[in-house]
């Protein structure tokens, strides 16, 4: 059974770098003074915990310096009070390659899925990330700096790589860890792909069109964890968007593409349950499905002031201050704007 402070204490959001568009960049470019200080920002925040990728890729490339640095992101979460949660495969985004993974271009720069498509479809190609899985649960699968291991983001039936998603859930607890293994789920009913091999549930729900709605399956989850006395988390959620979520829509209002969290905060903490925002930092937004129609998201600037004071004290007090800019981050605009025609 998992001590109590999994069912009520988790306050997260998911962290990228500012400039990393997937997890290979980050873990590529990274730069450990720049994670302190956004690991800074979070604390200030009262955050206590992030969910971060990890890329499979960058391990194949450089075994020892993935590891390295790995180690370098939990010494300093350690230091800002904050316990990660790592994302070991990812369903979402473009298919992995060399030129995908590596894509700077602000209008076209995306998520990409890990490991490739090929490998998630075709089991007898898994055995090719095992190493990776062996060695990640090996040195961190009962160590209790992290939150959790999450095996898999969004597996689901239309990508054909459910049966990917369970053979590395199974793959990971035949080490017998003690880090609670979880998955994210799409929707809380995909768990059930997985059920008793998860410690910890979860699902996502970026854009409700209301609070209330949001608040109604919050409830469902929660009678999910009291039952099965399991934790059950809102691992993904952003802002409220009354005309729909915009998925795939060149077009949406304007007053939709930018962070609002303050329309959810206060609902979601109140449930006190754990829950995840996207995202720590003030980037564009990590699908395509979400960028041709400008979506941004995010609470922290690189320089520590934050796009909207409403969002800050809704996630962090009413009483706490912060320098606010509320705008697009000069990089990303000034880049839009050397890419057109």
């Amino acid at each position: 059974m998992l001590d109590a402070s999994y069912f009520t204490d988790v306050k997260g959001a998911v962290y990228f770098p500012s400039r990393a568009y997937n997890a290979w960049q980050t873990w590529n470019e990274l730069d450990i003074r720049e994670i302190d200080r956004d690991f800074s920002y979070a604390q200030a925040a009262g955050i206590n915990a992030l969910r971060m990728f990890v890329s499979f890729e960058y391990w194949q490339q450089r075994p020892d310096a993935f590891f390295d640095r790995f180690e370098q992101v939990i010494a300093a979460s350690q230091r800002h009070g904050i316990r990660i949660m790592p994302v070991l495969f990812e369903d979402c985004g473009a298919d992995n390659t060399e030129e995908t993974r590596a894509n700077k271009d602000p209008r076209t720069a995306i998520c990409v899925c890990s490991p490739c498509r090929a490998i998630q479809h075709d089991p007898a190609r898994w055995v090719e990330v095992h190493g990776f899985v062996d060695a990640f649960m090996r040195r961190y699968g009962s160590d209790g700096r992290l939150l959790a291991i999450e095996c898999m983001n969004e597996p689901h039936w239309e990508s054909g790589n459910v049966a990917f998603a369970q053979h590395i859930v199974r793959l990971a607890k035949s080490y017998r860890g003690a880090v609670p293994l979880t998955i994210g789920c799409i929707s809380l009913w995909h768990n059930l792909y997985f059920g008793d091999d998860l410690d910890v549930y979860q699902y996502h729900d970026n854009f409700p069109q209301s609070a209330d709605s949001l608040a109604w399956m919050m409830n469902e989850a929660k009678q999910v964890q009291e039952l099965l006395q399991k934790p059950c988390w809102l691992t993904e959620w952003q802002r409220v968007r009354e005309n729909g979520p915009g998925w795939d829509k060149a077009v949406i209002p304007e007053e939709y593409k930018a962070p609002k969290l303050a329309s959810l905060a206060p609902m979601i903490y109140g449930t006190h349950m754990g829950n995840f925002f996207w995202s720590l930092m003030v980037k564009p937004a990590y699908l395509m499905a979400q960028r041709p129609n400008g979506t941004f998201n995010g609470l922290f600037h690189e320089d520590g002031s934050v796009y909207s004071l409403a969002d800050f004290q809704a996630v962090a007090g009413p009483d706490q201050t912060r320098p606010v800019k509320a705008e697009l981050p000069d990089w990303y605009r000034q880049s839009l704007q050397a890419c057109d025609p």
